[in-house]
């Protein structure tokens, strides 16, 4: 055990000793590194920012800016970012335009740049000779054609002179704002500091059309000093009509893509695919076509299985003996007045309804439920009828299908369509509202180009239903028969026999065309009784009148076309003079800039 401690003892002194030998090696690296950093600390301070900004008549300004740079270690050069790309208030891009950049020296060598677009920035990469410990100057200039804002009591220049992302101090800034000659009303205001600032720590003068401003201490990292000068309306061009529009769709390019690429796709979709074969000249027809139905003639006629040709096959189905309509006065307001209710009474029983069309035999069976129940009173269809309509829906479009009269049917084609362009546009929209800004597109510009172009792929969807040449031949002869029934006076009338029967035959075929009223004008004088299967009528003076008895049907549908579609509710759900809103960082141009 004694041996033990020695050989320990020898053991310990060696790696003490290494790790001070370590230690002492880290601590002079460091020191080295140190001295090394020291040795080779770079920056860039600005020594003096002045700007000179000239008011064209034109409306445009021209920018110079005389930047004295003061280089400690090595540097190649500046960048000088400027932003050119805002957001409107309501969420829109607004592109300054830029153009005509140049760099020289202080002795007006030209000095070599690089212009490029970074983000909402542009980006003048510029190559100074010498920027190793010494002071350098340089004049940049450009023209901004689009910088004014124009108000309607007075124009504007609301620039950022210095810009206030500067990665460096600025010791000195002034500039100097030259107005075209005749200029009146000139009133300037500065702010300075970091973005947002409303501190005003710079001397102003004015004299005539020329606005000096000048800092009255140095800006330190991210402050800068922001210009606001107005003066009366007239003295520089506004830009017209045209030119905003011009300008607003190069800011907001996306929204043309609905226009120009959206729109002449769809168009030529349609052209193609969703135009019935030509119709040839529509003559007059004296009977219900190919022995359709009205509600298939409805149906035919606009391409859409709607609640007029429902209730148009209710009347159908009354003036064949099927049902009885029955109109009755309910007080209303205390007695007050009176309005109309209506109910049905089925007339035969339900093992007759199999020479009835499949959608007829439908609507029965909603009605009365199976035969089950022979009178119903008309709000008692309310909140449950309505899901039979679908059924009756794709029992009309069936029996059109049937007879080829489609080639596929269009309730589904505009379905697709529609849901297609809500898909679509909902998609552009997500899209360009995540990911836009990183493209340069904004929110608004974003919605509106997914809207639009849903609205465009829906809208088309709507009309894009094509009927088959058989479907084109029926509606022809469709065309023919509404021709017949609105037509009031003509040859017709001394050739048939104009019956009260001819009056209730045609009748819902005039209501699912919608030309109910000129078909009961034809039959003043002739049909003189009321239908047996409209029951509770009573007319003025006892008179019965077809025009009058239309208009009690046409209610009757009105409120039938209600109450059959209703469902239960679901549980739901700027200037820089005005208000104070001008402030350092606001308004054009600014920017700043780093070495390289």
């Amino acid at each position: 055990m004694q041996e033990d401690v020695p050989q320990s003892r020898h053991r310990e002194v060696p790696l003490r000793q290494r790790l001070i030998g370590t230690v002492a090696i880290l601590f002079a690296f460091a020191l080295f590194c140190l001295g090394t950093v020291s040795a080779h600390a770079r920056s860039i301070t600005i020594a003096d920012f002045h700007s000179d900004v000239v008011v064209d008549k034109d409306g445009s300004i021209v920018v110079s800016e005389t930047i004295k740079l003061r280089f400690e270690g090595s540097w190649n050069g500046l960048v000088r970012s400027i932003p050119v790309e805002y957001r409107t208030p309501q969420g829109f891009s607004y592109d300054l335009k830029l153009k005509g950049i140049g760099v020289t020296d202080d002795n007006g060598r030209d000095l070599k740049f690089e212009k490029s677009r970074e983000r909402h920035y542009q980006d003048i990469k510029i190559w100074i000779p010498g920027a190793s410990n010494a002071e350098r100057t340089i004049v940049l200039r450009y023209r901004v054609s689009n910088a004014l804002s124009f108000f309607k009591d007075h124009d504007e220049l609301y620039w950022n002179v210095t810009g206030d992302e500067w990665e460096m101090p600025i010791e000195a800034a002034s500039a100097r704002i030259n107005l075209p000659d005749g200029a009146s009303g000139v009133r300037a205001a500065a702010f300075t500091g970091a973005y947002g600032s409303r501190s005003i720590d710079a001397d102003v003068q004015t004299n005539g059309n020329v606005i000096e401003l000048t800092m009255r201490h140095p800006l330190s990292f991210r402050e800068g000093m922001t210009a606001v000068v107005g003066w009366d309306k007239g003295l520089v061009a506004e830009p017209t009509a045209l030119d905003k529009i011009n300008d607003f769709l190069s800011a907001n390019w996306p929204i043309a893509l609905p226009i120009f690429l959206v729109l002449p796709f769809m168009y030529w979709l349609w052209y193609t695919r969703g135009r019935d074969p030509k119709l040839r000249p529509v003559a007059v027809q004296y009977d219900p076509p190919d022995g359709l139905s009205p509600g298939e003639v409805g149906t035919l006629a606009d391409n859409s299985a709607d609640m007029r040709d429902v209730t148009a096959t209710l009347v159908h189905l009354a003036t064949r003996g099927y049902i009885a309509i029955e109109e009755k006065d309910e007080p209303q307001m205390l007695g007050l007045v009176h309005g109309k209710d209506f109910s049905f009474q089925s007339l035969k029983p339900m093992n007759e309804w199999n020479q009835l069309a499949p959608h007829e035999w439908a609507l029965m069976d909603a009605i009365f439920e199976t035969g089950e129940q022979t009178f119903v009173p008309l709000d008692s269809l309310k909140n449950r009828f309505y899901t039979k309509i679908p059924g009756l829906h794709d029992r009309l479009f069936d029996a059109l299908m049937a007879r080829k009269y489609y080639a596929a049917r269009p309730d589904r084609i505009q379905a697709a369509y529609v849901v297609g362009g809500l898909v679509i546009g909902a998609l552009l929209l997500g899209i360009g509202m995540t990911a836009g800004e990183s493209f340069g597109i904004a929110p608004a510009t974003a919605a509106v180009t997914g809207i639009l172009t849903g609205l465009i792929i829906a809208g088309f969807g709507l009309i894009m239903p094509a009927r088959t040449q058989a479907g084109t031949e029926a509606l022809e002869k469709v065309l023919g028969f509404e021709e017949f029934l609105k037509r009031v006076e003509g040859p017709r009338l001394e050739r048939s026999d104009m019956t009260p029967d001819i009056f209730e035959k045609y009748l819902p075929y005039a209501m699912a065309l919608g030309v109910e009223g000129n078909w009961a004008k034809k039959f003043e004088g002739i049909a003189n009784t009321p239908p047996s299967w409209y029951r509770g009528a009573t007319f003025p003076g006892g008179v019965f009148y077809p025009v009058l008895f239309t208009s009690r049907l046409g209610a009757m549908s009105t409120h039938a076309a209600s109450v059959m579609s209703s469902a239960p509710r679901s549980a739901g759900g700027r200037s820089g003079f005005s208000g104070g809103g001008g402030f350092s960082g606001g308004g054009f141009g600014g920017g700043g800039g780093h070495g390289f």
